[in-house]
């Protein structure tokens, strides 16, 4: 019997602490952490990590200390707090049953913020956890240059860049010598021209973003994909940024007010093909929806006359 009531017991915990870490994004994202640091060599922004990936992914960027903060102040009933926290959920749930396992890993700090970045089946991570002690189920070791990439299995981390990367081990060993020879591509500066701090982001690049993002059946003139969502909170409105390098003579236009559902849209083009639009509005279900005008200026030589 006392056997039974143990094997119970451990059953109730387990399922516990499930509900604990993938029942609410909250319940792990704002806990204290410990002020043990790990030593880091290679430093960066979260979302500008984008640079560093092999290109022809999706990705995605949850900021959830920008989130936690959001629902303390709108409460976490928001339909924007929620529809955040439902995907992260989803995200994090995938994450702990695969790359993440705290068999492998165990974080001792609370995500800030996160980076996901997925090539078919296979993930990679940026996880900035305040630089905090990481313990990790080593296998095995190899060197990276200045870099030192650890290995359990399939899974990889590199514990001396902030924020940390873990995941499909042999990306890592790819994303850990772009990190070390400093080969930063173009898309990190990209995201750093789009101002602001986002709860959420999507972004796509390389050449799968036309299989993605369409304007018309045939016409997929881009190679950089940003869609973010963040509050403003000084006129209270939710927005909606998309950022986009357009290949063409692509760029954002107005939207005739009788068809734009929502309150207002600012955008600007850049010489370089990079454009920004700002779509907002008090009613989150009318930003998600919103999207911006995009004109195309088609250019065709004409033969002279004989």
């Amino acid at each position: 019997m006392a056997r039974k009531l143990e094997k119970k017991s451990a059953r109730i915990l387990a399922i516990l602490l499930a509900f604990i870490m993938l029942g609410s994004v909250f319940a792990y994202v704002s806990g204290g952490g410990t002020k043990e640091k790990r030593e880091t060599k290679f430093n960066f922004t979260t979302i500008e990590a984008i640079g560093y990936l092999p290109e022809n992914s999706i990705v995605y960027y949850y900021n959830f200390t920008e989130l936690n903060a959001l629902a303390k102040k709108l409460g976490k009933k928001d339909v924007f707090v929620n529809y955040t926290e439902s995907l992260a959920v989803q995200e994090l749930n995938y994450a702990y049953r695969s790359y993440l396992d705290r068999r492998i890993v165990d974080f001792t700090h609370s995500f800030e913020d996160l980076l996901i970045a997925r090539y078919g089946d296979f993930d990679v991570y940026f996880v900035n956890e305040n630089i905090s002690k990481v313990y990790f189920a080593t296998q095995s070791e190899q060197k990276v240059g200045n870099l030192t990439v650890k290995f359990h299995g399939g899974v990889a981390i590199a514990e001396e860049v902030h924020p940390l990367l873990i995941g499909y081990a042999p990306l890592v060993l790819e994303i850990a010598k772009s990190i070390d020879q400093r080969k930063a591509s173009d898309y990190s500066a990209y995201v750093s021209r789009i101002n602001g701090s986002f709860v959420f982001a999507q972004m796509i690049f390389g050449n799968i973003t036309g299989s993605y993002v369409r304007f018309t059946q045939n016409e997929s003139p881009v190679d950089f994909f940003f869609q973010g969502f963040r509050f403003n909170e000084s006129s209270g409105n939710y927005e909606k940024i998309w950022a986009l390098r357009f290949m063409d003579n692509y760029f954002f236009t107005e939207i005739n007010e009788t068809e734009k559902d929502f309150e207002y849209y600012y955008f600007e083009n850049f010489e370089d093909g990079f454009s920004i639009a700002i779509m907002g509005d008090k009613n989150f279900t009318k930003v998600l929806d919103a999207k911006p005008n995009v004109m195309g200026l088609i250019i065709k030589e004409v033969e002279s006359p004989e």
